[in-house]
């Protein structure tokens, strides 16, 4: 469970990345934005696992690659969906992410004949719910990909290494088949450095939490990036906040907490039914 607590961290360097990404986006194109985001996070591990004697070696490689070219994809239709899309929709469509998980988790659980965690999914639509009054909507594969790499033991740094050095790939790519590359000027520069140091540590924190925490926990936890948002659009951008987008907060927070408490039951109740069984054993 303590695992999952990272997804809070990981939701406010993400939302303090959205506000650099502002900076960005109307001067380069949704790929060049991830290939600047991917050559920074691959610099900055580089240095932090040098210096810490650890290495980036890996054998399990072409799991590296399935999980980058499922991340870069999805972050460069995000970045695209923030410049075509009205934000509240937006962000809406990209939170819809654990409702999928929530029902991958129910069919598993119905397959196996074992009991669905039902108080996790309810906190997480109830959160889903909270997001929609913040953002109020204009409209009525990657992290299972990271949870099978923390299973194979590899760590953190090193997931993010890859997808960042195979994102770099990627990206590169779809920048030259599409916009092309461009000289940012030095508000972009300082726009690009800003979202590069909060992607990563952003994507560092995600990676722990997806990797070696409860997948739901971390997907209800995840919400928390709504608040954040929100919060960083007052004290920075001057927007406004009704009572129907507090309200919507509330919940968010309600369901994160709802999500912890059931969870902890949860993993209490499987390792007291272990402990019994490695007694009666």
């Amino acid at each position: 469970m303590k695992q999952s607590l990272w997804a809070i961290a990981a939701a406010a360097c993400f939302s303090i990345m959205g506000a650099f990404v502002k900076f960005c986006t109307e001067d380069l194109g949704s790929f060049e934005l991830v290939f600047y985001r991917s050559l920074f996070g691959a610099i900055f591990i580089a240095f932090v696992v040098a210096g810490s004697g650890g290495t980036l070696k890996t054998e399990h490689f072409r799991h590296h690659i399935v999980r980058s070219l499922l991340g870069v994809t999805s972050v460069a239709l995000w970045f695209y969906a923030l410049s075509q899309m009205h934000f509240g929709t937006c962000m809406t469509l990209i939170y819809t992410t654990p409702l999928f998980m929530a029902l991958n988790f129910i069919i598993l659980a119905k397959c196996k004949g074992e009991r669905a965690p039902w108080a996790v999914v309810l906190a997480i639509v109830t959160g889903f719910i909270g997001i929609c009054l913040v953002m109020k909507p204009g409209l009525g594969a990657a992290y299972w990909q990271m949870k099978q790499m923390g299973r194979l033991n590899e760590p953190s740094y090193r997931i993010v290494f890859y997808f960042c050095v195979l994102g770099m790939v990627f990206a590169a790519v779809g920048t030259v088949a599409t916009t092309g590359f461009h000289v940012p000027n030095l508000t972009g520069i300082a726009g690009l450095l800003g979202m590069g140091l909060f992607a990563t540590l952003g994507q560092i924190c995600t990676t722990r939490s997806y990797a070696y925490g409860n997948m739901l926990l971390s997907s209800c936890l995840g919400f928390s990036a709504v608040p954040f948002s929100v919060i960083f659009g007052v004290t920075l951008f001057d927007e406004s906040v009704d009572p129907l987008s507090l309200f919507g907060m509330t919940l968010i927070l309600i369901a994160g907490m709802s999500a912890a408490v059931a969870t902890k039951r949860m993993e209490a109740k499987q390792e007291a039914a272990e402990f019994a069984s490695k007694k009666t054993s």
